[in-house]
């Protein structure tokens, strides 16, 4: 009954965006399985366009396996200058937008850092006005300086990234004062929705469970609590051991006849020792605190892992924990800083279009996306499957 109440909570503040919540819950448990199963690759409508406005960001996190700037070439993360440049103009998003709107996908902004890119509030005002949802997912140092523009803008929610206090997630991060930062902007936030007697948007504080913040996973409740945060989201590390690695690789050269090499900064092979061991057991202990507690907004991890899976997540990388098939490719996409459009986001090694040459419902539908949908169920996972976010659509629940 708790747990009704802290989500018939969060609804009241934003009936739209739980409304798109409610049907996307639906479409990944029902819809996408039925397209799945009987449609030959064919997939309805997408209920969530996920735009990547930009390769660039501010910030050099621990665990981030994105290409950064200031790699030099050779590195895992290097990617040349141009890469960090590449943008798509705010008219040809507003034409996607404006393409779409009939469906009512949710659109999801990400980066890099999203409000690097500068026509980010105009884009996110094109979208309201089109009677769809939007979301940003931010490293939260530009909030401040936005947080005007993003209220009068109509934003449904904000996805805010935060490791644990503040000495923890400067470190994480790779800058001082970036915790902050952050909550500065996010009170600027509050105070903002006040002024214009608004209640959106949504304010979500997101944690990435990892190896360097795993004693303090459990304070982002106390952190959510005190930024006055809706609701709190902890996201487990992706990751591809050595071996996945090479087979993915393999597999997209014969399939696809592609060079997948965006495996590579996402390596980590687990070798068991007393650290590794001393790590995994001051998760399972964050855990156990954490679905014990009393917070009164709603708190959801995702994959839903057990305490007493936490060492099976991270050395047995088959264990996808009852996930077997990718329903995700029938529900939505990715859109990259270049117009590219490829059904996986960490990986974006098969692009299926580009929104500057083709509409994206053509995309969405045609044959290059459609023999990679029947590709992957033939084999119900990729190996760039097991650790990937997307795999895990289903399996968010509230603790």
């Amino acid at each position: 009954m708790a747990r009704l109440l802290k989500i018939a909570k969060l609804t009241a503040k934003n009936p739209q965006l739980a409304a798109y919540k409610a049907r996307i819950t639906v479409r990944n448990g029902f819809t996408a399985k039925y397209d799945y199963y009987l449609r030959k690759g064919y997939a309805s409508a997408p209920g969530c366009i996920c735009i990547k406005l930009t390769n660039a960001c501010n910030l050099r996190c621990k665990m981030c396996g994105q290409p950064r700037e200031g790699h030099k070439e050779g590195d895992a993360k290097y990617a040349p200058v141009e890469f960090f440049q590449q943008t798509v103009s705010v008219d040809d998003y507003k034409a996607m937008v404006d393409e779409v709107q009939r469906y009512k996908p949710n659109i999801y902004l990400w980066g890099g850092e999203p409000f690097m890119y500068k026509d980010i509030i105009e884009l996110i005002g094109h979208i309201k006005r089109r009677g769809m949802t939007a979301q940003v997912n931010t490293n939260g140092l530009y909030t401040r300086k936005y947080a005007k523009e993003i209220v009068e803008a109509g934003l449904d929610d904000i996805i805010v990234s935060i490791d644990g206090p503040p000495e923890v997630h400067d470190s994480v991060r790779g800058l001082k004062g970036t915790f902050n930062m952050l909550e500065k902007g996010i009170q600027a936030l509050h105070e903002e929705k006040k002024r214009q007697g608004k209640k959106k948007p949504i304010i979500r504080v997101r944690g990435t469970v990892s190896p360097y913040n795993f004693e303090h996973i459990y304070s982002l409740i106390d952190i959510s609590k005190r930024f006055g945060a809706d609701s709190l989201n902890f996201n487990w590390t992706w990751f591809f051991t050595k071996e996945t690695g090479v087979a993915y690789q393999r597999l997209m050269k014969k399939l696809f006849d592609i060079d997948a090499v965006s495996w590579v900064p996402y390596q980590e092979d687990v070798i068991m020792n007393d650290e590794r061991r001393r790590q995994f057991e001051g998760i399972r202990r964050e855990l156990l605190r954490i679905k014990n507690n009393g917070a009164d907004i709603p708190i959801t991890m995702s994959p839903n892992i057990n305490p007493d899976q936490v060492e099976a997540y991270y050395t047995d990388i088959h264990e996808t924990f009852g996930n077997d098939r990718c329903f995700s490719v029938w529900v939505k996409s990715y859109v990259l800083p270049n117009g590219d459009v490829t059904p996986c986001p960490d990986y974006p090694d098969f692009i299926a279009g580009n929104i500057l040459q083709d509409k994206f419902m053509d995309i969405w539908n045609g044959e290059k996306y459609i023999k990679w949908r029947l590709e992957l169920k033939k084999r119900k996972l990729f190996p760039s499957c097991y650790r990937c976010c997307d795999l895990f659509l289903s399996d968010v629940a509230v603790v």
